[in-house]
C-alpha cells in the first residue's frame, strides 16, 4: 500500500503564512514610512521564504488563496485600528478643549490697599495618582504687558548652549512675577503638607494638566500648511495654535495669561517654579525628537539622564499622567536627549 501524501496545503501552512506575513506587515508600517501594499508585498515575501522552510512548498493557488485571506485580515486590522485611533484623538481633542474652569479671565486683588487688576484662571486636577488640587494660577496684568514680547529684545551670550541661555534669561525675568502661582502652590503645600516628592509632583501635574498648544515663531497658518501630525491636531483644535513668537516659546508669566504653550514654554515654566522652591531640577532637549522635557535629581525609578555626576528622573511636561521616569515610547532613547541647564 502506498504511503499517504503529506498535506502540506492545509491549516498549518496557512497559520504559520499568516502569522509571520501578518507580523512582518505590522513591523514595517510601524517602523518605515513605506506604502501599506508595498509593506505587505514585502511581508509575502517573507512568508512565503519561512514557511517553506518550515513546512516546504505549496501549490499556487493554495498560496494565492492564503496571499488574499492575509491581505484582507491586514485591512480589517488597519480598519480597526484607525477607528481605535480616531477615537482616541476625537476623545483628547475633546479634553483639550478649554472649559469653562479653564478659561483665563480678568479679577482684582488687593495689595498694599491698592487694587491690582489679574489675569486668572482657577484649575481643577489630579496629579498623577488620582489626588485631586484646586488652586487659582493668576498674573497681575501690569506685568503681563511689561514683559510682553520682551524675548524679542534677547541677545544670545552663548552660543553654544543658545537654548540654555536664552531658558536662563527666561527664568531669571519672569520668575518675581510669579510670586501669585507660587503662592498658590504655597497654600496647598501648607495644607496637604507634602513630601518633597509629592509637592514636586502637584506641580508638574498642574501644568500638564493645560492642554496642549503649538507656539510658532511665525504666524499661525491654516492646518493643511502644516505637516500631518500638527495639522491634524490643528483641525480638531484650530484655537490651540499661537504664533509671531520669537524662537517659538511664550515667557510663563505669558502663558498663565492665555494657558497656551507647547513643550518648552512648560518646561521653562516648570524649571522656574521647582528652583524657587530649591529643587536640584534640569531643562533637556533633543533635536532627534524636537522635544523639551525636564529632570529632576530625586530619588525616582524609570529613565533618567547623568549629567555632571548627578541623576536626573525625566519629565513629561506636555501630557497628562505622565509620572517621573517614564517618557512617551516615541521620546524615549535617552540618549537623543541632552541637558541644556540645571538649576544647581
Amino acid at each position: 500500500m502506498a504511503e499517504p501524501h503529506k498535506n502540506k496545503n492545509g491549516c498549518a501552512w496557512l497559520f504559520s503564512f499568516s502569522v509571520i506575513t501578518f507580523g512582518a506587515t505590522l513591523l514595517i508600517i510601524t517602523f518605515s514610512d513605506l506604502p501599506l501594499i508595498v509593506s505587505f508585498f514585502i511581508s509575502v515575501l517573507i512568508g512565503i521564504s519561512f514557511t517553506i522552510k518550515l513546512l516546504g512548498r505549496s501549490n499556487s493557488v493554495t498560496i494565492i488563496r492564503n496571499i488574499v485571506f492575509v491581505f484582507l485580515l491586514v485591512l480589517a486590522a488597519r480598519w480597526v485600528l484607525l477607528s481605535l485611533l480616531n477615537f482616541i484623538r476625537t476623545t483628547a481633542h475633546d479634553e483639550s478643549k478649554f472649559q469653562m474652569e479653564e478659561g483665563v479671565g480678568t479679577s482684582f486683588i488687593i495689595e498694599k490697599n491698592d487694587t491690582i487688576a489679574v489675569y486668572l484662571s482657577h484649575r481643577i486636577w489630579k496629579d498623577n495618582y488620582g489626588n485631586n488640587f484646586e488652586g487659582d494660577l493668576a498674573v497681575r496684568e501690569k506685568d503681563f504687558l511689561r514683559l510682553f514680547n520682551y524675548i524679542d529684545l534677547y541677545k544670545p551670550s552663548n552660543q553654544d548652549n543658545f537654548w540654555g541661555s536664552l531658558y536662563d534669561y527666561i527664568e531669571r525675568s519672569d520668575t518675581p512675577s510669579l510670586d501669585l502661582v507660587i503662592a498658590t502652590f504655597e497654600q496647598l503645600h501648607e495644607t496637604r503638607e507634602f513630601n518633597q516628592m509629592e509637592f514636586a509632583e502637584m506641580i508638574v501635574s498642574c501644568i500638564q494638566d493645560i492642554p496642549y498648544s503649538f507656539v510658532f515663531q511665525d504666524e499661525c497658518l491654516p492646518p493643511d500648511s502644516y505637516e500631518d501630525s500638527i495639522r491634524e491636531f490643528l483641525e480638531y483644535c484650530p484655537e490651540c495654535c499661537i504664533g509671531n513668537k520669537s524662537y517659538g516659546i511664550q515667557n510663563p508669566v505669558s502663558f498663565i495669561q492665555n494657558l497656551k504653550g507647547d513643550c518648552d514654554t512648560r518646561t521653562v515654566l516648570i524649571y522656574s517654579l521647582l528652583k524657587h522652591f530649591n529643587y536640584d531640577v534640569a531643562i533637556l532637549n533633543s533635536d532627534f525628537y524636537r522635544h523639551s522635557i525636564i529632570g529632576i535629581n530625586l530619588p525616582a525609578s524609570g529613565t533618567y539622564k547623568m549629567y555632571s555626576g548627578k541623576k536626573y528622573a525625566v519629565w513629561e511636561t506636555t501630557a497628562k499622567y505622565y509620572p517621573v521616569g517614564q517618557l512617551p515610547g516615541n521620546f524615549n532613547d535617552i540618549t537623543h536627549w541632552y541637558v541644556v541647564l540645571t538649576s544647581k
